[in-house]
């Protein structure tokens, strides 16, 4: 792999010379109604607006990631209609919607309309908000960070900010930790 290859050249390519990026140089920041890319050497971040088209979308996450989605499906059982969603093994599923086209040769227009982060896998990274907050925090650190409105649902304890941060906490005390965190579309069944 490109790192391997690096270390074993390190000593024949002068420090001057750009270093090839590699896995750890890119990250994802999750926002309400948006993601953003950040340059963990520079803190630097680009946002990836709602509305980006599926193609360019998965292209985006994969790079960032340094993988392929593990799945791929539509769901037609949501209440916004049917959604199709990329998922990736670190707990990232992105939600596109379809836009229907002016043109009658293009069948279908997936959209970027929503994300949702769920418990990962143990060998993939945490993705949090730029304020630390992801999968795993607890309600305390939530309500440092955000102002939250919280309710009992079917899905147990949902929270929400106003700026469109959604998610749920495993209890109702301050202990509590998230188990599900999205913005934007989402296809949760009350």
């Amino acid at each position: 792999d490109t790192v391997s290859i690096m270390e074993q050249n390190k000593n024949k390519i002068p420090d001057s010379i750009a270093i090839v990026e590699s896995k750890s140089m890119h990250g994802l920041i999750l926002t309400s109604n948006a993601l953003q890319v950040i340059n963990k050497n520079t803190g630097s971040t680009s946002e990836i607006p709602f509305g980006k088209p599926f193609d360019q979308m998965i292209e985006i996450i994969n790079n960032v990631l340094q993988s392929k989605p593990t799945t791929i499906g539509i769901n037609s059982e949501c209440g916004a209609g049917p959604l199709k969603m990329a998922s990736w093994n670190n707990g990232l599923t992105i939600v596109f919607q379809n836009k229907k086209s002016e043109s009658k040769n293009q069948e279908s227009n997936w959209q970027f309309a929503g994300w949702f982060v769920g418990s990962n896998s143990k060998n993939s990274k945490e993705i949090s908000t730029m304020a630390g907050i992801g999968i795993g925090s607890t309600r305390a650190e939530m309500e440092s960070a955000y102002v939250l409105s919280v309710s009992k649902t079917s899905l147990g304890y949902e929270f929400s900010t106003s700026s469109g941060l959604f998610g749920i906490f495993d209890g109702p005390n301050k202990e509590a930790k998230i188990t599900s965190l999205w913005s934007g579309l989402s296809c949760n069944f009350r």
